[in-house]
């Protein structure tokens, strides 16, 4: 055993991640990914002992490596979607996807074609992504094109969504695409590693790797 006491280890390393998340969501992947880590460093050296210290080191390590990762610069698509866009303009974006396009392609438009994700993190063969885009772009354009309004997706998360993709944060924008539909789709995260399958009404499943 790491510890002596596991789950004592693990709710307060969950409430050290949550101060560093600020997600509760967040919080839990990255517990797991702090423990799975040190245990195979104590596989590998089963001699070794590990603090609680150094679990939180560990925890904290990932998390900067994390959100360094997901805020590499990314181009703005500008031929489909204009030059430039202000905050008000992008949450104009986003709440124009939530309302016109199923939760799947909503996701898949927002990450991949606007802020640029690639096929290989969101688990998406090429061809499955030049697909659903094009679909996607041809109902928004004749969305754009009907006049038609649609009653906009809860307010209240379309500014804290906005921030998470600004911020190039992988987990609390599923985080809270969740939240918007709750009770039309669930997540179900791999015990191995950071995949999440978001599975929408109709059964398609989108595999996104953090």
């Amino acid at each position: 055993m790491v510890f002596e006491d596991v789950e004592h280890a693990m709710k307060k390393l969950y409430r050290y991640c949550l101060t560093l998340t600020g997600s509760p969501w967040a919080a839990e992947d990255l517990v797991q990914e702090a423990m799975l880590k040190v245990y195979r460093m104590k596989r590998s050296d089963p001699g070794k002992e590990f603090s609680f210290s150094y679990l939180c080191t560990v925890a904290k390590n990932h998390f900067i490596d994390e959100k360094r990762k997901y805020q590499e610069s990314v181009p703005y698509n500008e031929e489909l979607y204009g030059k430039e866009y202000g905050s008000i303009e992008y949450a104009g974006l986003i709440e124009l996807l939530l309302v016109n396009l199923p939760l799947k392609q909503s996701m898949l438009i927002t990450l991949k074609d606007v802020f640029g994700y690639s096929s290989k993190v969101l688990r998406v063969s090429n061809e499955s992504v030049k697909t659903a885009l094009h679909r996607s772009r041809k109902k928004l354009k004749l969305a754009q094109e009907s006049g038609i309004e649609k009653p906009p997706p809860t307010h209240e998360i379309i500014p804290a969504l906005l921030k998470a993709i600004q911020d190039s944060n992988a987990m609390l924008i599923f985080y809270y695409y969740r939240l918007l539909e709750a009770q039309n789709f669930n997540v179900k995260r791999s015990n191995s590693e950071s995949v999440f399958h978001v599975i929408d009404p109709d059964g398609n499943i989108l595999e996104i790797v953090s």
